[in-house]
């Protein structure tokens, strides 16, 4: 059986489609295991990333990644996941966007003492560019959903 033209094109978006989720879960799993090195390469180099919306910063890769480790030197490993869910993905050749849900339980220190666990929802709209085979993050913004069980005075840790 021969492929039409069509065929070949939807392999070809299905395919670039499965690399990008794999990167969004690839990023995701860098955090949760503080494999910093594999958080880095799911970036570009000039990659733009806003995370003010959920009390962060806003910068290129290099300038939040040093700030993003320290800040997570507050939450212990495995207390600390990111899920991924509701990804959408529109492709344009060698760019795409995506929109996606990140569930992400965190274990907070408790105002009382001890830790509790809080839950954040946070919506994040990419961009991404080709890199060969695979693709990289270009631009994230963070848009916050909810997050429920935090203590009543929480704030981002501070990273430097």
């Amino acid at each position: 059986m021969e492929l039409s033209a069509e065929d070949v094109r939807d392999f070809h978006e299905m395919r670039d489609k499965a690399r990008i989720q794999d990167l969004l879960h690839r990023e995701a799993r860098a955090i949760d295991t503080r494999d910093w090195d594999l958080w880095y390469s799911c970036f570009t180099e000039d990659a733009d990333i806003d995370w003010r919306e959920n009390g962060a910063i806003h910068g290129k890769r290099d300038e939040v990644g040093p700030w993003f480790i320290k800040v997570c030197e507050n939450f212990p490993v495995p207390a600390y996941q990111h899920f991924i869910a509701n990804i959408e993905i529109a492709l344009d050749g060698d760019r795409a966007r995506s929109r996606e849900l990140q569930l992400i339980p965190i274990s907070l220190a408790s105002p009382g003492g001890g830790r509790q666990i809080a839950f954040s929802g946070i919506w994040f709209e990419d961009e991404f560019v080709r890199a060969g085979k695979d693709w990289k993050i270009a631009r994230r913004t963070e848009r916050l959903a909810f997050r429920h069980n935090f203590p009543e005075a929480y704030e981002t840790p501070d990273g430097y």
